[in-house]
């Protein structure tokens, strides 16, 4: 892939280096650029909510309760369930005419009087996407979180509950710094595979409409096997490379020096 993308290979034609004339071309077009803003916001917000979703969801299993290795095993559901095989589902979720959602919301409980344009308006397309994002996301997260919280030793706990410390403040000042490395980690893997994300935007929406949940994996793929042109498919998937590079980076500092403390 990095040699590709700097060289000018199409589909049936011999390669010729060309520099950094693929970069330079993708700077110059509105696709490239939609694609990074769609790429950033779809990153950003799926990462804070599966986040917060996820540490909400491990200190509610955290607590003893009837079922609960049940519960543990239908919440996986989500996540092991073929990228596939869900997002057909979602997809006629929010099919824009035979939407089960719009459906119960005007013809049951009359709450709209028009459907909602999930995969017909960008913003509502862009929201869908993050939506089924974070709902396959979110199980990996709160199982992984879970864990983490449950190998706090007691003994900690129970001297800050002798000490009057709230469930918060337990929380957040005592099992959420011990448990950071392991939120750092699943944060890490998340990122890369939420950038990289390919499945969810071609299933659901192809990258529509009008460009609006266009992302690297799914640009990189339209102009490599679509338009034919490798070489500029692979610099786009190499304008990634950077970021999680330093993501990489950070992380690891991150982690290093949480454990040196």
């Amino acid at each position: 892939a990095v040699y590709l993308s700097f060289t000018d290979k199409e589909i049936g034609a011999v390669a010729h280096f060309t520099g950094l004339q693929n970069y330079s071309k993708l700077l110059q077009t509105t696709l490239f650029s939609r694609t990074v803003i769609n790429s950033l916001v779809y990153t950003a917000f799926a990462l804070v909510l599966k986040l917060f979703g996820g540490l909400a969801l491990a200190v509610l299993l955290n607590r003893p309760f009837i079922g609960q290795r049940v519960v543990k095993a239908m919440l996986l559901l989500p996540w092991i369930m073929p990228t596939v095989f869900s997002t057909m589902i979602w997809s006629w979720i929010f099919h824009p005419t035979f939407s089960i959602v719009n459906e119960i919301l005007i013809n049951k409980l009359g709450w709209l009087s028009q459907p909602i344009p999930f995969l017909l308006d960008p913003r509502w397309a862009m929201a869908s996407l993050i939506f089924v994002n974070v709902w396959r996301g979110v199980p990996f997260f709160g199982i992984t979180f879970l864990a983490a919280i449950q190998s706090v030793s007691t003994e900690i706990i129970e001297a800050s509950k002798i000490d009057g410390a709230s469930a918060w403040t337990s929380f957040w000042r005592i099992k959420f710094p011990i448990i950071r490395p392991v939120v750092i980690i699943v944060m890490l893997i998340s990122t890369i595979g939420t950038l990289s994300d390919f499945d969810l935007p071609f299933l659901l929406t192809r990258g529509g409409p009008d460009n609006s949940t266009t992302l690297f994996a799914l640009t990189a793929y339209t102009l490599s096997l679509s338009a034919g042109k490798i070489g500029l498919g692979a610099a786009v998937t190499m304008t990634m490379f950077p970021i999680l590079i330093l993501l990489v980076i950070a992380s690891l500092i991150s982690v290093r020096r949480q454990q040196s403390q």
